[in-house]
């Protein structure tokens, strides 16, 4: 057993050049280390009892930051990060096993399902921002191009939470979810992905919730920058209701259509698009099995 210490300020922003941005990392790193320091002597103790995970933290220090700051929802306390966090790693291993999550861990990518000869579903260690969630599942073709990715974490009473998702933003952006969309027999990533999500929990027996606008980890009041668009009306556009938790409920089931209620010129594309449903769903239930 290998033991796991919290990283130093020098560790965590090593590769910070500017003069402001490092000075004021530096009075919040103190400031909050200090806060925090009994939670972080009991996340120090978790990671050394349970150190598959120690590489998501040590190959990335930043991401301890979300026990300083921020963990997929804004309104966690400090004590309910904490447990958040913990909970999610041992959710994880739960569910997946700890063999495939060691292998997670090991290869940071896993691939779910080939949904087309270009574009595939993978399984990651969230690469984008650890305050959504150590977590992803994305969309990417042969070239290793991401699409759209969405960060999650496991909460407890069995629940799967969509933390973020988040499109291309080079400039060709538009062009690669254009051509997406034709490759993926006219369904949209973003919803390819949503699918994805329930493909997920049904495989894992979670009940699959999105997160609120306000209360995701990025939204600020005066900064319309951080979010493209408003994630309240995406759940409801994927027939999401909002829960006592604060929570949007998504269902589990996959929308199909009956092939004799469509269009003859347009049946041979939903055919294509329900038979790679089924490769997609077939995957998520190849990573379930222990």
């Amino acid at each position: 057993m290998s033991s796991f210490s919290f990283p130093s300020f020098h560790q965590m922003y090593a590769g910070e050049r500017r003069f402001g941005k490092r000075v004021r990392s530096f009075i919040r790193y103190h400031f909050h280390t200090l806060l925090h320091r009994s939670r972080i002597a009991q996340f120090e103790q978790y990671l050394t009892k349970n150190s598959l995970w120690q590489p998501v933290f040590t190959q990335n220090y930043y991401r301890v930051n979300a026990l300083l700051q921020k963990f997929c929802d804004r309104r966690f306390s400090a004590d309910e990060r904490l447990h958040a966090i913990q909970y999610s790693l041992d959710c994880a291993v739960e569910k997946l096993g700890e063999q495939r999550c060691c292998q997670l861990v090991e290869q940071r990518s896993l691939l779910i399902a080939q949904l087309t000869e270009n574009w595939a579903v993978y399984l990651n260690i969230n690469v984008i921002d650890p305050f959504e969630g150590f977590f992803s599942l994305n969309i990417k073709n042969a070239e290793g191009r991401s699409v759209y990715d969405a960060s999650f974490t496991f909460l407890p009473n069995n629940q799967l939470l969509i933390a973020s998702i988040q499109g291309p933003n080079s400039d060709d952006a538009q062009e690669l979810v254009k051509a997406a969309t034709k490759e993926l027999h006219g369904m949209r990533p973003m919803y390819m992905l949503v699918n994805a999500f329930k493909n997920l929990a049904q495989s894992l027996g979670c009940e699959l919730v999105g997160i609120a606008h306000k209360n995701q980890a990025k939204y600020r009041w005066n900064d319309h920058s951080k979010l493209l668009f408003n994630y309240d009306e995406f759940w409801q556009e994927n027939d999401g209701v909002l829960n006592t938790q604060g929570y949007w409920a998504l269902p589990l089931a996959v929308e199909r259509k009956p092939l004799e209620e469509i269009q003859s010129k347009k049946r041979s594309m939903y055919r294509k698009r329900y038979e790679m449903f089924d490769v997609m769903a077939q995957g998520f239930d190849e990573l379930a099995k222990k």
